[in-house]
């Protein structure tokens, strides 16, 4: 997708109305998978579990900016259905408040297929009537959208919100092609012997670095406030000197991160496993950077 597609999705995407009251946890690429050696999250999970647990408690509406499922390493939703269905149960009881979206990336775009949700029911059907029902019960009852805009009720200014791969070739244009060597090549090789995708930019620094770049660029020319995922590096700019966020993603090594906005203010936020002074291990939320006024970026915003 080039970057002036990109800029006409932030003017025909979804809009919902926040403000200063408002609670919105952003984060991406999960990669929720099928449990085995290529399953990125599987050692995260409980992580993810309890920062899921955590923000439905304190009643944040939860926006997940795309790569939420692995499709590309797994043909179907079967076995992440079953792996994760803990999780799925915990999405759809924000679901149920009306308290989540999701946007899909370049890993998961084929939940945007009506045909694609059709197959997964009869998948699930023919193991078993009740086979996956907490996965099976959230696909068939949200919409996933390429893009959304939040539109603060204070000022009328937008942020954009998307996963982020339409600005890297390999992973839009050559979505296919990219998808059929993970699938089949460097899943493998990744399970085997440790291998990274060269096409990922969320494995490979470089191209990831070469796509934030890009996502930067097109938030300054086009002065919008962006919030993306895909490249996996968390982006939080000091005010004034930049308009693109990245919530960073949920399958680093015990780590797992988020962007929060409450009461009018933007935090990165990091999850993680520490151990106290009894040796006993517990889940952190701690501060990377942040809080900073919305406001204050959207100053900068046209």
């Amino acid at each position: 997708m080039s970057a002036n597609r990109l800029l006409k999705l932030t003017k025909t995407c979804k809009k919902i109305n926040i403000d200063k009251e408002s609670k919105i946890v952003l984060m991406s690429d999960v990669h929720r998978g099928d449990g085995g050696s290529s399953d990125s999250l599987i050692g995260n999970k409980n992580i993810y579990l309890s920062a899921l647990r955590y923000y439905y408690k304190e009643d944040y509406t939860l926006i997940e900016i795309g790569d939420g499922d692995e499709l590309w390493k797994n043909k179907n939703f079967v076995d992440i259905g079953y792996i994760y269905k803990e999780v799925f149960r915990m999405l759809n009881r924000f679901n149920t408040k009306n308290k989540l979206y999701m946007l899909y990336g370049n890993h998961d775009k084929k939940k945007n297929s009506k045909r694609f949700i059709e197959k997964q029911k009869k998948l699930f059907r023919k193991i078993d009537k009740d086979f996956g029902k907490d996965c099976l019960n959230l696909i068939n009852n949200i919409e996933f959208l390429e893009a959304l805009s939040l539109k603060y009720i204070h000022n009328g200014k937008e942020i954009f919100l998307t996963h982020g791969h339409q600005l890297d070739f390999m992973n839009d244009e050559l979505e296919l092609v990219s998808r059929f060597l993970v699938r089949y090549l460097w899943r493998f090789l990744e399970g085997v012997a440790g291998f990274k995708e060269p096409i990922s930019s969320a494995k490979n620094y470089k191209k990831g670095s070469k796509v934030d770049k890009k996502l930067n660029d097109f938030a300054n020319k086009n002065k919008k406030m962006i919030i993306c995922g895909h490249t996996h590096n968390v982006k939080f700019p000091e005010v004034g000197k930049g308009l693109y966020f990245n919530d960073g993603c949920c399958v680093n090594p015990g780590i797992i991160t988020s962007l929060e906005i409450n009461n009018g203010l933007i935090t990165l936020i990091k999850w993680s496993i520490e151990v106290n002074e009894s040796n006993n291990l517990y889940i952190k939320r701690g501060i990377i950077d942040g809080p900073e006024r919305i406001g204050d970026y959207l100053k900068y915003t046209d």
